[in-house]
């Protein structure tokens, strides 16, 4: 049986339905997948109450209501699109597909294929590909903001899996990572975490206030994942010059910063929005996957490294285990600082 965790208003059910099949007469370019892993990102607590603009395509057959996720792993199971073959591993192209299930049938154009060099890759691994590690990679690698090896960078949201991951290809780079981590009692383990991954320094956002431990050279990009408070204290370590990108509003959909001629005329800086999606639209599809497959390949050899997260699996879950393990993810995505992300195991 196929199983899907439907919205319902601000909160979700774990139905069982019959598993969707190809019919003879589908249209060309249509997939069955069968989902293996899809992580529980911020998008979709936003989603799940109702403050993003894109909203789930597709609804569970038997409660007739939205499902969420935006990312995951699948297998195919059966194509009529001669893109695919039973046994391809895919990634969401498209958002709003509906990941928090074990089957769907989806357009071939919807999906993003990963070559079969990497299909030892584990499911987890993979299921973060799309909305961290690449995401991560082309936030390096963004011709708006151009880096080199020695250059200094500011990023937010420190302990996210964006962030985890950015620090480890920076790594590669040269590139030197300061990550800002939210203000908590004991912040020294986390902060020996991060720097054990290649993060130049670590500060909780009380000691980039204070300018406290920020280093001598000119920091020429802020990543901001977070924006309002937090947004302006990046905009302040900024080098004359330098960028400030708008990656994420964890502050909320609501949140303001303040800008002065101080930022604009007087010391030049650069404020600009990054959009994930956008930029894979621009480097098409050919590309897209290349760096797809590149980044996969770096999780089967190790050169990345997963960061922790928690493990859902809806084979063993026993009954409301789901629904009681994704209100314990939102609750703690609102409060506790270094928030680790769930990730559901589908089959």
């Amino acid at each position: 049986m196929a199983q899907s965790l439907a919205q319902t208003s601000t909160t979700c059910q774990l139905t069982t339905h019959p598993i969707p099949s190809l019919p003879a007469e589908s249209p060309p370019d249509y997939v069955l997948v069968r989902f293996l892993a899809s992580p529980v990102n911020r998008v979709d607590f936003m989603v799940l109450n109702n403050q993003y603009p894109l909203k789930p395509k597709y609804t569970s057959p038997i409660t007739n209501t939205p499902i969420p996720g935006f990312d995951g792993i699948a297998l195919v199971e059966s194509s009529t699109s001669p893109l695919f073959s039973p046994g391809d591993l895919t990634l969401p192209r498209d958002l709003g597909l509906g990941t928090w299930r074990t089957h769907a049938i989806l357009p071939a154009s919807s999906l993003l294929k990963l070559p079969p060099s990497v299909s030892t890759i584990s499911p987890i691994d993979a299921s973060l590909i799309r909305s961290g590690a690449l995401i991560a990679h082309l936030l390096l690698t963004n011709p708006s903001t151009p880096l080199k090896a020695g250059d200094h960078i500011i990023i937010s949201a420190g302990t996210s899996t964006v962030s985890q991951f950015l620090i480890q290809l920076a790594k590669h780079r040269g590139i030197k990572p300061i990550l800002v981590i939210r203000d908590r009692p004991n912040p020294e383990p986390v902060k020996a975490e991060l720097l054990a991954l290649g993060a130049e320094a670590v500060l909780t956002e009380s000691e980039v206030e204070a300018g406290l431990l920020l280093p001598k050279q000119p920091i020429i990009l802020a990543l901001d994942s977070v924006f309002g408070k937090t947004g302006e204290l990046l905009a302040a370590s900024l080098a004359p010059g330098g960028k400030f990108v708008l990656v994420g509003l964890l502050a909320g959909p609501k949140a303001s910063m303040q800008l002065t001629t101080q930022h604009l005329f007087n010391r030049q800086l650069s404020f600009l929005p990054f959009r994930g999606s956008e930029h894979l639209k621009r480097m098409g599809d050919e590309q897209t996957e290349s760096l797809i497959g590149e980044i996969a390949r770096m999780f089967v050899d190790g050169t990345l490294k997963r960061p922790r997260v928690k493990v859902v699996d809806w084979t063993t879950a026993g009954e409301g285990e789901v629904e009681k393990a994704l209100k314990e993810a939102v609750e703690l995505a609102k409060g506790e600082a270094g928030h680790v992300k769930t990730v559901w195991k589908l089959t």
